[in-house]
């Protein structure tokens, strides 16, 4: 336990029953035509907060009593889900996303204070503006121009429709596994939000 460094982030975990509406959508959407899409495990998609990368297992407490500091004040809040997206565009397409909607300001807020909370830790603060999105698909960097166009182009054309609520209630420390296979998330500790 001496130099482990542990690969973690901070995320809001998602309801078995929109898991559930995620995986039969990946599966209207699939085909074994588009291998160059990398589809995403639904029982592994989650609304990521802040990625810390790979932590020294020693600094983990101080992570763990910075989120708690974060999450006692903050109220519960509400999202919904949204539109689909591409990471960076259409034209480039590499990320596939579910948008959410709902109370964004709460999310934001949230996401701030981690941000920060996570700064005076050490850890970089984020650059990029926050985008409230589900990860559903990546597509290789080997397929071509018009497979990304054929792809963007065929997901545009299925809407997700409206999602079961997502009750926001706690965040989770998450630690990340590597392996051959993909990722595998495992929660560290969950903070609940108290609004007090």
């Amino acid at each position: 336990m001496n130099n482990e460094t542990i690969r973690s982030f901070i995320a809001i975990e998602l309801p078995a029953e929109l898991v559930a509406r995620l995986k039969d959508f990946q599966a209207r959407l699939s085909s074994s035509r588009l291998r160059f899409v990398k589809w995403v495990d639904p029982g592994s998609i989650h609304l990521t907060l802040k990625f810390l990368g790979n932590v020294d297992a020693k600094r983990l407490e101080a992570v763990k009593g910075a989120i708690e500091a974060v999450t006692v004040p903050q109220m519960p809040f509400q999202l919904t889900t949204g539109h689909t997206g591409f990471f960076p565009g259409l034209q480039r397409a590499r990320v596939f996303w579910l948008g959410l909607e709902g109370d964004i300001a709460a999310l934001s807020g949230l996401q701030k204070g981690i941000d920060s909370a996570m700064a005076v830790l050490g850890f970089e603060s984020e650059i990029r503006p926050f985008t409230a999105h589900l990860t559903l698909a990546r597509l290789r960097e080997e397929c071509s121009g018009e497979q990304r166009l054929e792809f963007s182009g065929l997901a545009q054309h299925a809407a997700f429709g409206v999602g079961p609520p997502i009750k926001v209630r706690s965040v989770s420390l998450m630690r990340s596994r590597l392996t051959p296979q993909g990722a595998v998330y495992t929660r560290l500790a969950e903070y609940e939000l108290k609004g007090v």
